[in-house]
């Protein structure tokens, strides 16, 4: 049972695990860098993040991926393996938010295309990883200060003064 300490918490796994699999996207688009054909594709955050952070629709059409991974680079959860669903046969809400944040992953648009068909600038991949990174590492600083406040709290200011 999750209690109030828990409160804003959530936000930043969110937050938190958004990053990550941008940075995913963004690596696999470096790996297929030289991939005949390859479309460069990046995790557009802003709706990704509101779409995790909105209320979960009770729309239970879409496919949702399985709820242990729910942020993973392929087409059909299937292809992954276990059960989509809850308990009780109905998808799940972490479930749902996985499926709507892999809606947010689009083609990139504006970048030339070579004879092979491939799509993907090396050198803005790169920069858009280091950035990316450096968003990570700020999210993560973040959690850390809410986490140290929530120790604070629960165990009071820390003493460091002896008597003797």
């Amino acid at each position: 049972m999750q209690g109030p300490l828990s409160t804003g918490l959530d936000y930043f796994r969110t937050v938190l695990d958004l990053r990550a699999y941008r940075q995913q996207v963004l690596s696999a688009n470096i790996a297929n860098g030289s991939t005949p054909g390859f479309k460069a594709v990046d995790l557009d955050f802003q709706s990704a993040l509101a779409a995790a952070t909105a209320a979960p629709a009770a729309d239970d059409s879409t496919q949702p991926a399985p709820p242990n991974a729910p942020f993973l680079l392929v087409d059909d959860p299937r292809q992954i393996g276990g059960d989509p669903s809850g308990p009780s046969g109905t998808p799940t809400t972490e479930a749902q938010i996985a499926a709507a944040v892999q809606n947010q992953v689009k083609y990139q648009t504006g970048a030339p295309v070579t004879i092979d068909g491939n799509s993907v600038d090396l050198d803005l991949e790169k920069r858009e990883a280091a950035v990316n990174a450096l968003q990570y590492e700020a999210a993560a600083t973040f959690t850390t200060g809410r986490l140290n406040m929530l120790m604070t709290a629960i165990r009071g200011p820390s003493t460091s003064s002896t008597s003797g």
